[in-house]
């Protein structure tokens, strides 16, 4: 897959530039409340990608969004840094999490990384890259030491 690479005015640079301030706002106090802000950031259209799943446009997103916040104790990211190039923005993050089922519900951390593309000047694409053993599979009874396992097999 290629993608092409058009020029962009300082207008859009900077707008582009204010999507991905509320967006990383968006995620630093990520709330149910933050959810109405979800159309100043993401196109309709959007597209979420992540190693739970697909989501495709806004509602889906609004939606899953919902289902995580009513599972988790909180979740908020620490985004560390942000890389463009062209039409692409990485942000390299840190999601601070407590779910009551997972470390008796203490605060966990998991790093990660998401792929940014605007259209518009809104996120039209973004593809989450972390480690869902990490965060999911490792601490359910069995299961969990069976990943560990595993991956201690692969590692050496």
């Amino acid at each position: 897959m290629t993608f092409a690479s058009t020029a962009s005015t300082s207008g859009e640079t900077g707008a582009r530039q204010n999507t991905l301030e509320k967006l990383k706002e968006f995620y630093r106090h990520l709330d149910s409340a933050a959810l109405s802000k979800l159309a100043d950031i993401y196109h309709q259209q959007t597209v979420l990608i992540d190693p739970v799943g697909r989501h495709a446009g806004i509602d889906a997103l609004r939606n899953y969004f919902e289902k995580l916040l009513a599972q988790t104790q909180h979740c908020r990211f620490d985004i560390q840094q942000t890389l463009t190039d062209g039409e692409d923005t990485v942000l390299i993050w840190k999601m601070f999490y407590a779910h009551p089922r997972i470390n008796k519900g203490k605060e966990r951390v998991l790093e990660g990384s998401s792929h940014l593309r605007f259209s518009e000047n809104r996120v039209i694409y973004q593809r989450d890259y972390y480690d869902l053993g990490a965060m999911l599979y490792e601490h359910v009874p069995v299961l969990g030491s069976v990943v560990k396992a595993l991956k201690s097999r692969l590692s050496s």
